[in-house]
């Protein structure tokens, strides 16, 4: 065997010392970066799956919030309903004016479309009487003929055949209200699928059709059972709230991807679901009005593969744990989000949130239910995919350079071995110790090496080697706080612009180009309620709002100026006044419209009350002037036919024509002092007095008159304290009112005067039994000179409202044909 030489051996020894601590060194360095990338990646992803999970908690506590809503109109509706006559005419104009828009599939496989429809908020409206019979049904807009009527006191003659909604409503107190859980024929898998492989393939196939019953029992006027009046919310419209969300897309979808796991789906508070893709997952009965059994793990497989398995999360248990865990934390009002694994496989983040509700059956929790978004858990980590495609494109670039640079040193290596032989040893020994703080994690190791030959340059290499690590290392760090500090000013700008918005007293909302609503301020959603929701199309959100819809198709199609323009509505007999603005968003229109409204109807009514007040001046001083210059020659005539009247030498007939004459002329001196008392009243004298002994003192002044009109005049008088008025101009009002009774009932009828406290103000009541007032009159009555009397002068009522404001208080009035008249005088007992 060759002996190896002193040469062999020291070069052996050099290139053993410096090659392999160095690839050692670098494979070290190479598995801490990539250990380094690895923690990174987990991070990032980490990050991603907090920030996107809180999104969708904050989704469905949206949507939660937006069902509520839902649940309290239909109520409200039901409320409204029982007020109202129950003639077919009527209840048909209340049905027809509460619809909602269903967004759904239609056409083929091959040739899908979407469908937009506007349906009948509710599938039936019943009135029932006392005996469990319908007296009138309507049903998708029409009235059900007599022979489809059924009695619903026998639950088996329901529409489901097990209903007793009839039997619990009768139990109820008057305004009680009972809503039941959603009930309709189940959906199995085939009737649903009809052949496809999957529900987002699936047209042609059988929708779940149910309803939630909204009951109230009526009453007769002597407050006994009188029937039950029925809303049946058509449960479509409830699948609107979540068949459309689509997480992980910024737009809605007409049916979400089921194979996907990215859907919304809401339940129940007993845990049954009652909204999903899966039509065979809601609740349901069958052929029998019974309710089908949930999907458990004891499920007969003949079932699984038929779809009669209806979803209840208290008994999903055996598919995740997380699932009756959410249920219960839902009962408890908490909202969340939690990793779950659903029937199809797909592992997900799902968001939760209760449905805040307490009336009828979900009394119990105080919940209507919970709505849940789940979403795929590995999409949410594309940031982090992102983040480690950077590392590893910088860990690549540090394996070339390392190679080089281990090709570098082997070369040196070989030529110090050729010229160096104990001297290269030790500062070897200083570059390997350098190599192993490096890799050890000690940041900015350095080697010092005095020598200026080749090891001095391997070690000043390595030095560079580790100084460009520390750098990138570095960047990376600030590039990571830029762009935090970068989300940071966004999230600034953001809450300043959404500060500024809902200090605005004006609406101010977005439209997109193709009219869906895309923001609103606070003022706006508190002005068009709960139909300002973002995404929904402006004719939803405007639908109340006379030709406002009119308006914003010509603007966004630009047919009309841009600019403020005044808008009227009118509801109930009154009449509300705003200002409205289209403005476009980018010149060309591209980005959509902006829309403002301002309610000006306080100021609209200050401007004709002002021109009120100009119009009865003047008339106080056209009055004043036409008074005095008529009543002097008016009192000099009357004196002459009085003269006149009393000679002997007159004959009857002449007599009597002067007499008629001077009835006309006192009738005229009547109208002249009316006159001057209208234009130039005397100042109120304001002491403290008994409002009711007032009041008592006056009638009695009236009560003989009234017993010869065959009229009787009662008073109620309430416990009203003793307070500052004109004790003569108070009088004066009430007796133009009562004699303005008296004058309406020429063949007999009653009066009734009554006092009482409102908070600060003394109420005052005259109400008669007369023929009442014109509607087309109501608005006249207070104006001067109007009377529908041929003896009156039209200035009692106008008197009387002057004396009203002077105390610094108002009069209304309340009457229809037929059912008498109602004057009601509010004085404020403080600060007259």
């Amino acid at each position: 065997m060759n002996r190896l030489s002193l040469f062999q051996k020291i070069l052996l020894a050099m290139l053993t010392l410096s090659l392999v601590p160095l690839l050692v060194s670098s494979a070290i360095l190479a598995l801490n970066l990539g250990n380094v990338r690895e923690t990174l990646a987990d991070r990032i992803a980490d990050a991603a799956d907090r920030q996107a999970s809180e999104s969708l908690r904050l989704r469905a506590e949206q949507v939660a919030e937006g069902i509520a809503g839902f649940l309290q109109d239909c109520e409200a509706d039901l409320k409204l309903c029982v007020t109202l006559p129950r003639t077919p005419g009527i209840l048909t104009a209340f049905y027809e004016s509460r619809h909602g828009e269903v967004w759904r599939r239609d056409g083929t496989a091959a040739a899908p479309r979407e469908v937009r429809e506007s349906i009948p908020r509710y599938a039936s409206l019943a009135v029932i009487d006392a005996h469990g019979r319908e007296t009138l049904v309507i049903r998708e807009g029409s009235i059900v003929p007599e022979s489809g009527l059924r009695t619903v006191a026998d639950p088996a003659r329901t529409e489901f055949l097990r209903e007793d909604y009839f039997q619990r409503a009768r139990q109820l107190k008057r305004g009680e209200i009972i809503v039941t859980h959603v009930t309709g024929f189940h959906v199995g898998k085939d009737e649903q699928l009809a052949g496809a492989r999957e529900p987002e393939d699936a047209y042609g196939g059988r929708e779940f059709r149910g309803v939630i019953r909204f009951a109230t029992p009526l009453f007769d006027k002597r407050g006994r059972f009188d029937g039950v009046m029925v809303l049946s919310l058509d449960h479509r419209l409830l699948m609107e709230f979540s068949q459309h969300i689509s997480p992980g897309q910024n737009r809605a979808v007409v049916f979400p991807s089921y194979r996907s796991g990215n859907y919304a789906f809401i339940f129940d508070d007993e845990g049954w679901i009652i909204t999903h893709p899966k039509f065979w997952d809601i609740r349901g009965v069958d052929a029998d009005g019974i309710l089908v059994p949930p999907y458990t793990k004891n499920s007969p497989p003949a079932d699984v593969e038929a779809g009669r398995i209806p979803f209840n999360l208290d008994h999903a248990g055996f598919i995740h744990p997380n699932y009756p865990r959410v249920a219960q934390l839902v009962r408890e009002r908490q909202s969340g989000y939690v990793d779950i694994t659903n029937v199809g496989g797909a592992k997900k983040i799902m968001a939760f949130a209760p449905i805040p509700y307490s009336t009828g059956d979900y009394k119990r929790h105080g919940i209507f239910g919970g709505v849940t978004i789940g979403f795929q858990a590995d999409q949410f980590h594309e940031t982090a995919r992102a983040g480690a495609a950077v590392i590893n494109l910088q860990l690549r670039e540090h394996l070339r350079l390392s190679a080089i640079i281990v090709a570098a040193t082997s070369l040196m290596v070989v030529i110090c071995a050729w010229l160096l032989s104990r001297g290269v040893t030790r500062p070897l020994a200083l570059l390997t110790d350098g190599v192993r703080r490096l890799a050890g994690g000690e940041s900015g190791a350095t080697v010092e090496v005095a020598a200026r030959d080749e090891v001095g340059e391997l070690a000043d290499t390595f030095n560079r080697m580790a100084d460009e690590l520390e750098l990138r290392k570095n960047r990376l760090l600030k590039t990571l706080e830029e762009l935090e500090e970068s989300r940071r000013h966004m999230m600034d700008e953001r809450n300043f612009k959404e500060s500024v918005l809902e200090s605005i007293s004006s609406a101010i909302m977005t439209l997109s180009p193709e009219g869906l609503l895309t923001s609103i301020n606070g003022t706006g959603t508190r002005l068009l309620g709960p139909a300002a929701v973002i995404g929904a199309p402006y004719q939803k959100v405007f639908s109340q709002w006379s030709d406002m819809t009119g308006r914003i198709a010509a603007a966004l199609a630009g047919r009309r100026e841009y600019g403020r323009e005044p808008l009227v509505l009118g509801a109930d007999g009154k009449e509300r006044h705003f200002e409205v603005g289209f403005f476009p968003i980018y010149a060309d229109r591209s980005g959509g419209l902006t829309v403002t409204i301002r309610d000006e109807t306080e100021k609209e009514s200050f401007r004709e009350e002002m021109t009120r007040l100009d119009r009865l001046a003047s008339l106080g001083k056209l009055a004043a002037g036409i008074a005095h210059e008529v009543r002097n020659p008016l009192t000099g005539v009357s004196l002459l036919l009085d003269d006149l009247h009393d000679r002997a030498g007159l004959d009857p007939e002449s007599q009597a024509m002067m007499g008629k004459a001077l009835q006309e002329i006192e009738r005229v001196e009547r109208l002249v002092a009316g006159l001057l008392n209208f234009s130039s009243p005397p100042k109120a004298f304001l002491r403290e007095a008994d409002l009711n002994r007032v009041i008592q003192d006056t009638l009695l002044l009236l009560r003989r008159e009234c017993e010869s009109r065959n009229v009787a005049l009662g008073f109620e008088p309430g416990d009203v304290p003793v307070f500052r008025i004109d004790v003569e101009k108070v009088r004066q009002a009430l007796l133009n009112l009562v004699k303005n009774a008296l004058e309406a009932m020429p063949d007999g009828g009653s009066v009734r005067v009554a006092t009482g406290v409102d908070g600060d103000t003394a109420v005052i009541t005259v109400a008669d039994t007369g023929p009442g007032i014109a509607g087309d009159d109501l608005p006249l009555i207070f104006e001067p000179f109007f009377t529908r009397k041929g003896a009156g002068t039209g200035l009692g009522l106008s008197i009387t409202q002057r004396i009203v404001e002077e105390h610094h208080g108002r009069i209304s009035v309340e009457s229809s044909a037929g059912a008498g008249t109602t004057f009601t005088i509010v004085l404020p007992r403080h600060g007259v």
